[in-house]
């Protein structure tokens, strides 16, 4: 009797999941196990110490399993966890399986983790998708090692010759279920204090939500705001780890669309999935050097350490209010709009002169949104070391209160008051 095993990773979801259909076909029982792949490995290119994740990850993060528990739950299966190689191997042997389903990863850790499985369980059939996209590898116009260096041409290139799959439904039928010896997910994360509002909900009430409302026809004027009701689609949570698909995303678009009309703001959503999108086979192309202090660029940045200036960034006691209150939004919710986070990495970078890397892994720590190849990528570029031909941005942060904070509701919203620096240099001296 074949047993199968699917590793959910950043694919939290039975519906539009290609790889599931295919492995409930193949099998005649199932195991179902949760592994955050990139805390299996050391994360020996990040600049920042490890740590663990925040506590507003940790609560979406088993919220959203919860979701997909249920789901299983429904179906006569468990969600189990496991957070170390070691742990999967035991399940594997224990259970004589023969095969092993898991989504194709693109960051590196991720990458690292799986290559260290499969060389530990030889012989077994391993079968791979692309469930974090919304193209497949093989419609890509180019190959990975071509990927576009900046995303203008990628937008060109596949715009003109590639079309979004539909969506599928979820598996037609469920093999039975194994049981083993592992924590289930719910218990793992049953602790864990609730999300606000917004991000209590599911991921399917928040697409049907969003595109139920007129939003999607003003979202270019409103996605630049900081705060508000429906201001940008919300989504990049549910993305992030998959309970929601970027084709499923784009289908409900096209659904508004046919019903309400399209418009400069409808294509700006599917605008930025293209975005998302690059960075993500951009990473697979980058591989390690997604981390590299120069990233794409020939030279190294003019930025370093300073401890005093990295810790009043990310405890939001900088000299600008619109930053420190931003970073508290950050510290205190795990979460930030996307102007936001051009803001606050534009001073990370420009007016605090550190180096980028140290940025990017406090958002890999505490944003509930966190997807490696977004994350990464979009701090390269405002460093001016990844996709950006212009060489980086420098928001002139006076400017953006001007225009995104106008009477001050954000800043005194999150505590956004400036704190005025007592530098010193790398080796502690002070520098005034």
């Amino acid at each position: 009797m074949s047993t199968g095993l699917y590793l959910f990773s950043n694919d939290l979801r039975i519906a539009d999941n290609e790889l599931l259909q295919r492995l409930c076909q193949h099998c005649k029982q199932l195991i179902f196990i949760y592994t955050p792949l990139n805390e299996l490995v050391d994360a020996s290119y990040n600049a920042y110490p490890k740590q663990d994740v925040s506590k507003s990850v940790c609560s979406f993060r088993g919220q959203t399993l919860k979701c997909l528990a249920d789901e299983l739950s429904r179906q006569g299966h468990n969600l189990y966890f496991a957070d170390s190689i070691e742990d999967l191997v035991r399940i594997i042997r224990e259970h004589k399986v023969s095969d092993i389903a898991i989504a194709n990863q693109f960051g590196w850790n991720e990458s690292l983790a799986l290559r260290k499985l499969t060389q530990q369980v030889r012989g077994i059939n391993f079968w791979h998708k692309s469930n974090h996209t919304l193209f497949a590898k093989e419609q890509l116009p180019f190959q990975i090692d071509d990927t576009p260096d900046t995303f203008s041409r990628f937008r060109k290139l596949v715009e003109s010759s590639v079309a979004v799959h539909p969506t599928m439904g979820s598996p037609l039928h469920f093999p039975t279920s194994v049981q083993c010896k592992l924590p289930l997910c719910t218990d793992i994360y049953n602790d864990l204090q609730p999300m606000g509002a917004w991000f209590s909900q599911t991921a399917t009430t928040a697409l049907t939500s969003y595109f139920s409302s007129t939003a999607p026809s003003r979202y270019k004027q409103t996605r630049n705001a900081l705060s508000g009701d429906k201001f940008s689609t919300g989504f990049s949570p549910w993305l992030a780890n998959g309970s929601l698909s970027a084709r499923q995303v784009y289908s409900a678009l096209l659904a508004y669309e046919q019903r309400c009309g399209a418009n400069e703001s409808t294509y700006w959503i599917y605008f930025e999935l293209l975005w998302r999108e690059y960075f993500q086979w951009l990473a697979l192309k980058q591989g390690r050097s997604l981390f590299v202090f120069k990233g794409m660029s020939h030279t190294a940045p003019k930025t370093s350490f300073y401890p005093e200036r990295y810790q009043a960034w990310c405890h939001g006691n900088t000299e600008f209010e619109l930053v420190n209150a931003l970073m508290h939004q950050l510290n205190t919710s795990g979460w930030m709009s996307n102007r936001g986070r051009q803001i606050v990495a534009s001073c990370f970078v420009n007016e605090l002169e550190l180096d980028w890397r140290y940025g990017a892994a406090y958002f890999e720590h505490h944003l509930i949104d966190y997807d490696v190849a977004s994350n990464y990528g979009n701090w390269q570029y405002i460093a001016g070391v990844g996709a950006d031909p212009r060489g980086g941005r420098h928001f002139n942060l006076a400017k953006q209160t001007e225009l995104f904070d106008p009477d001050g509701r954000f800043i005194k919203r999150y505590g956004g008051v400036a704190v005025q620096a007592q530098e010193r240099d790398h080796n502690g001296w002070p520098r005034h």
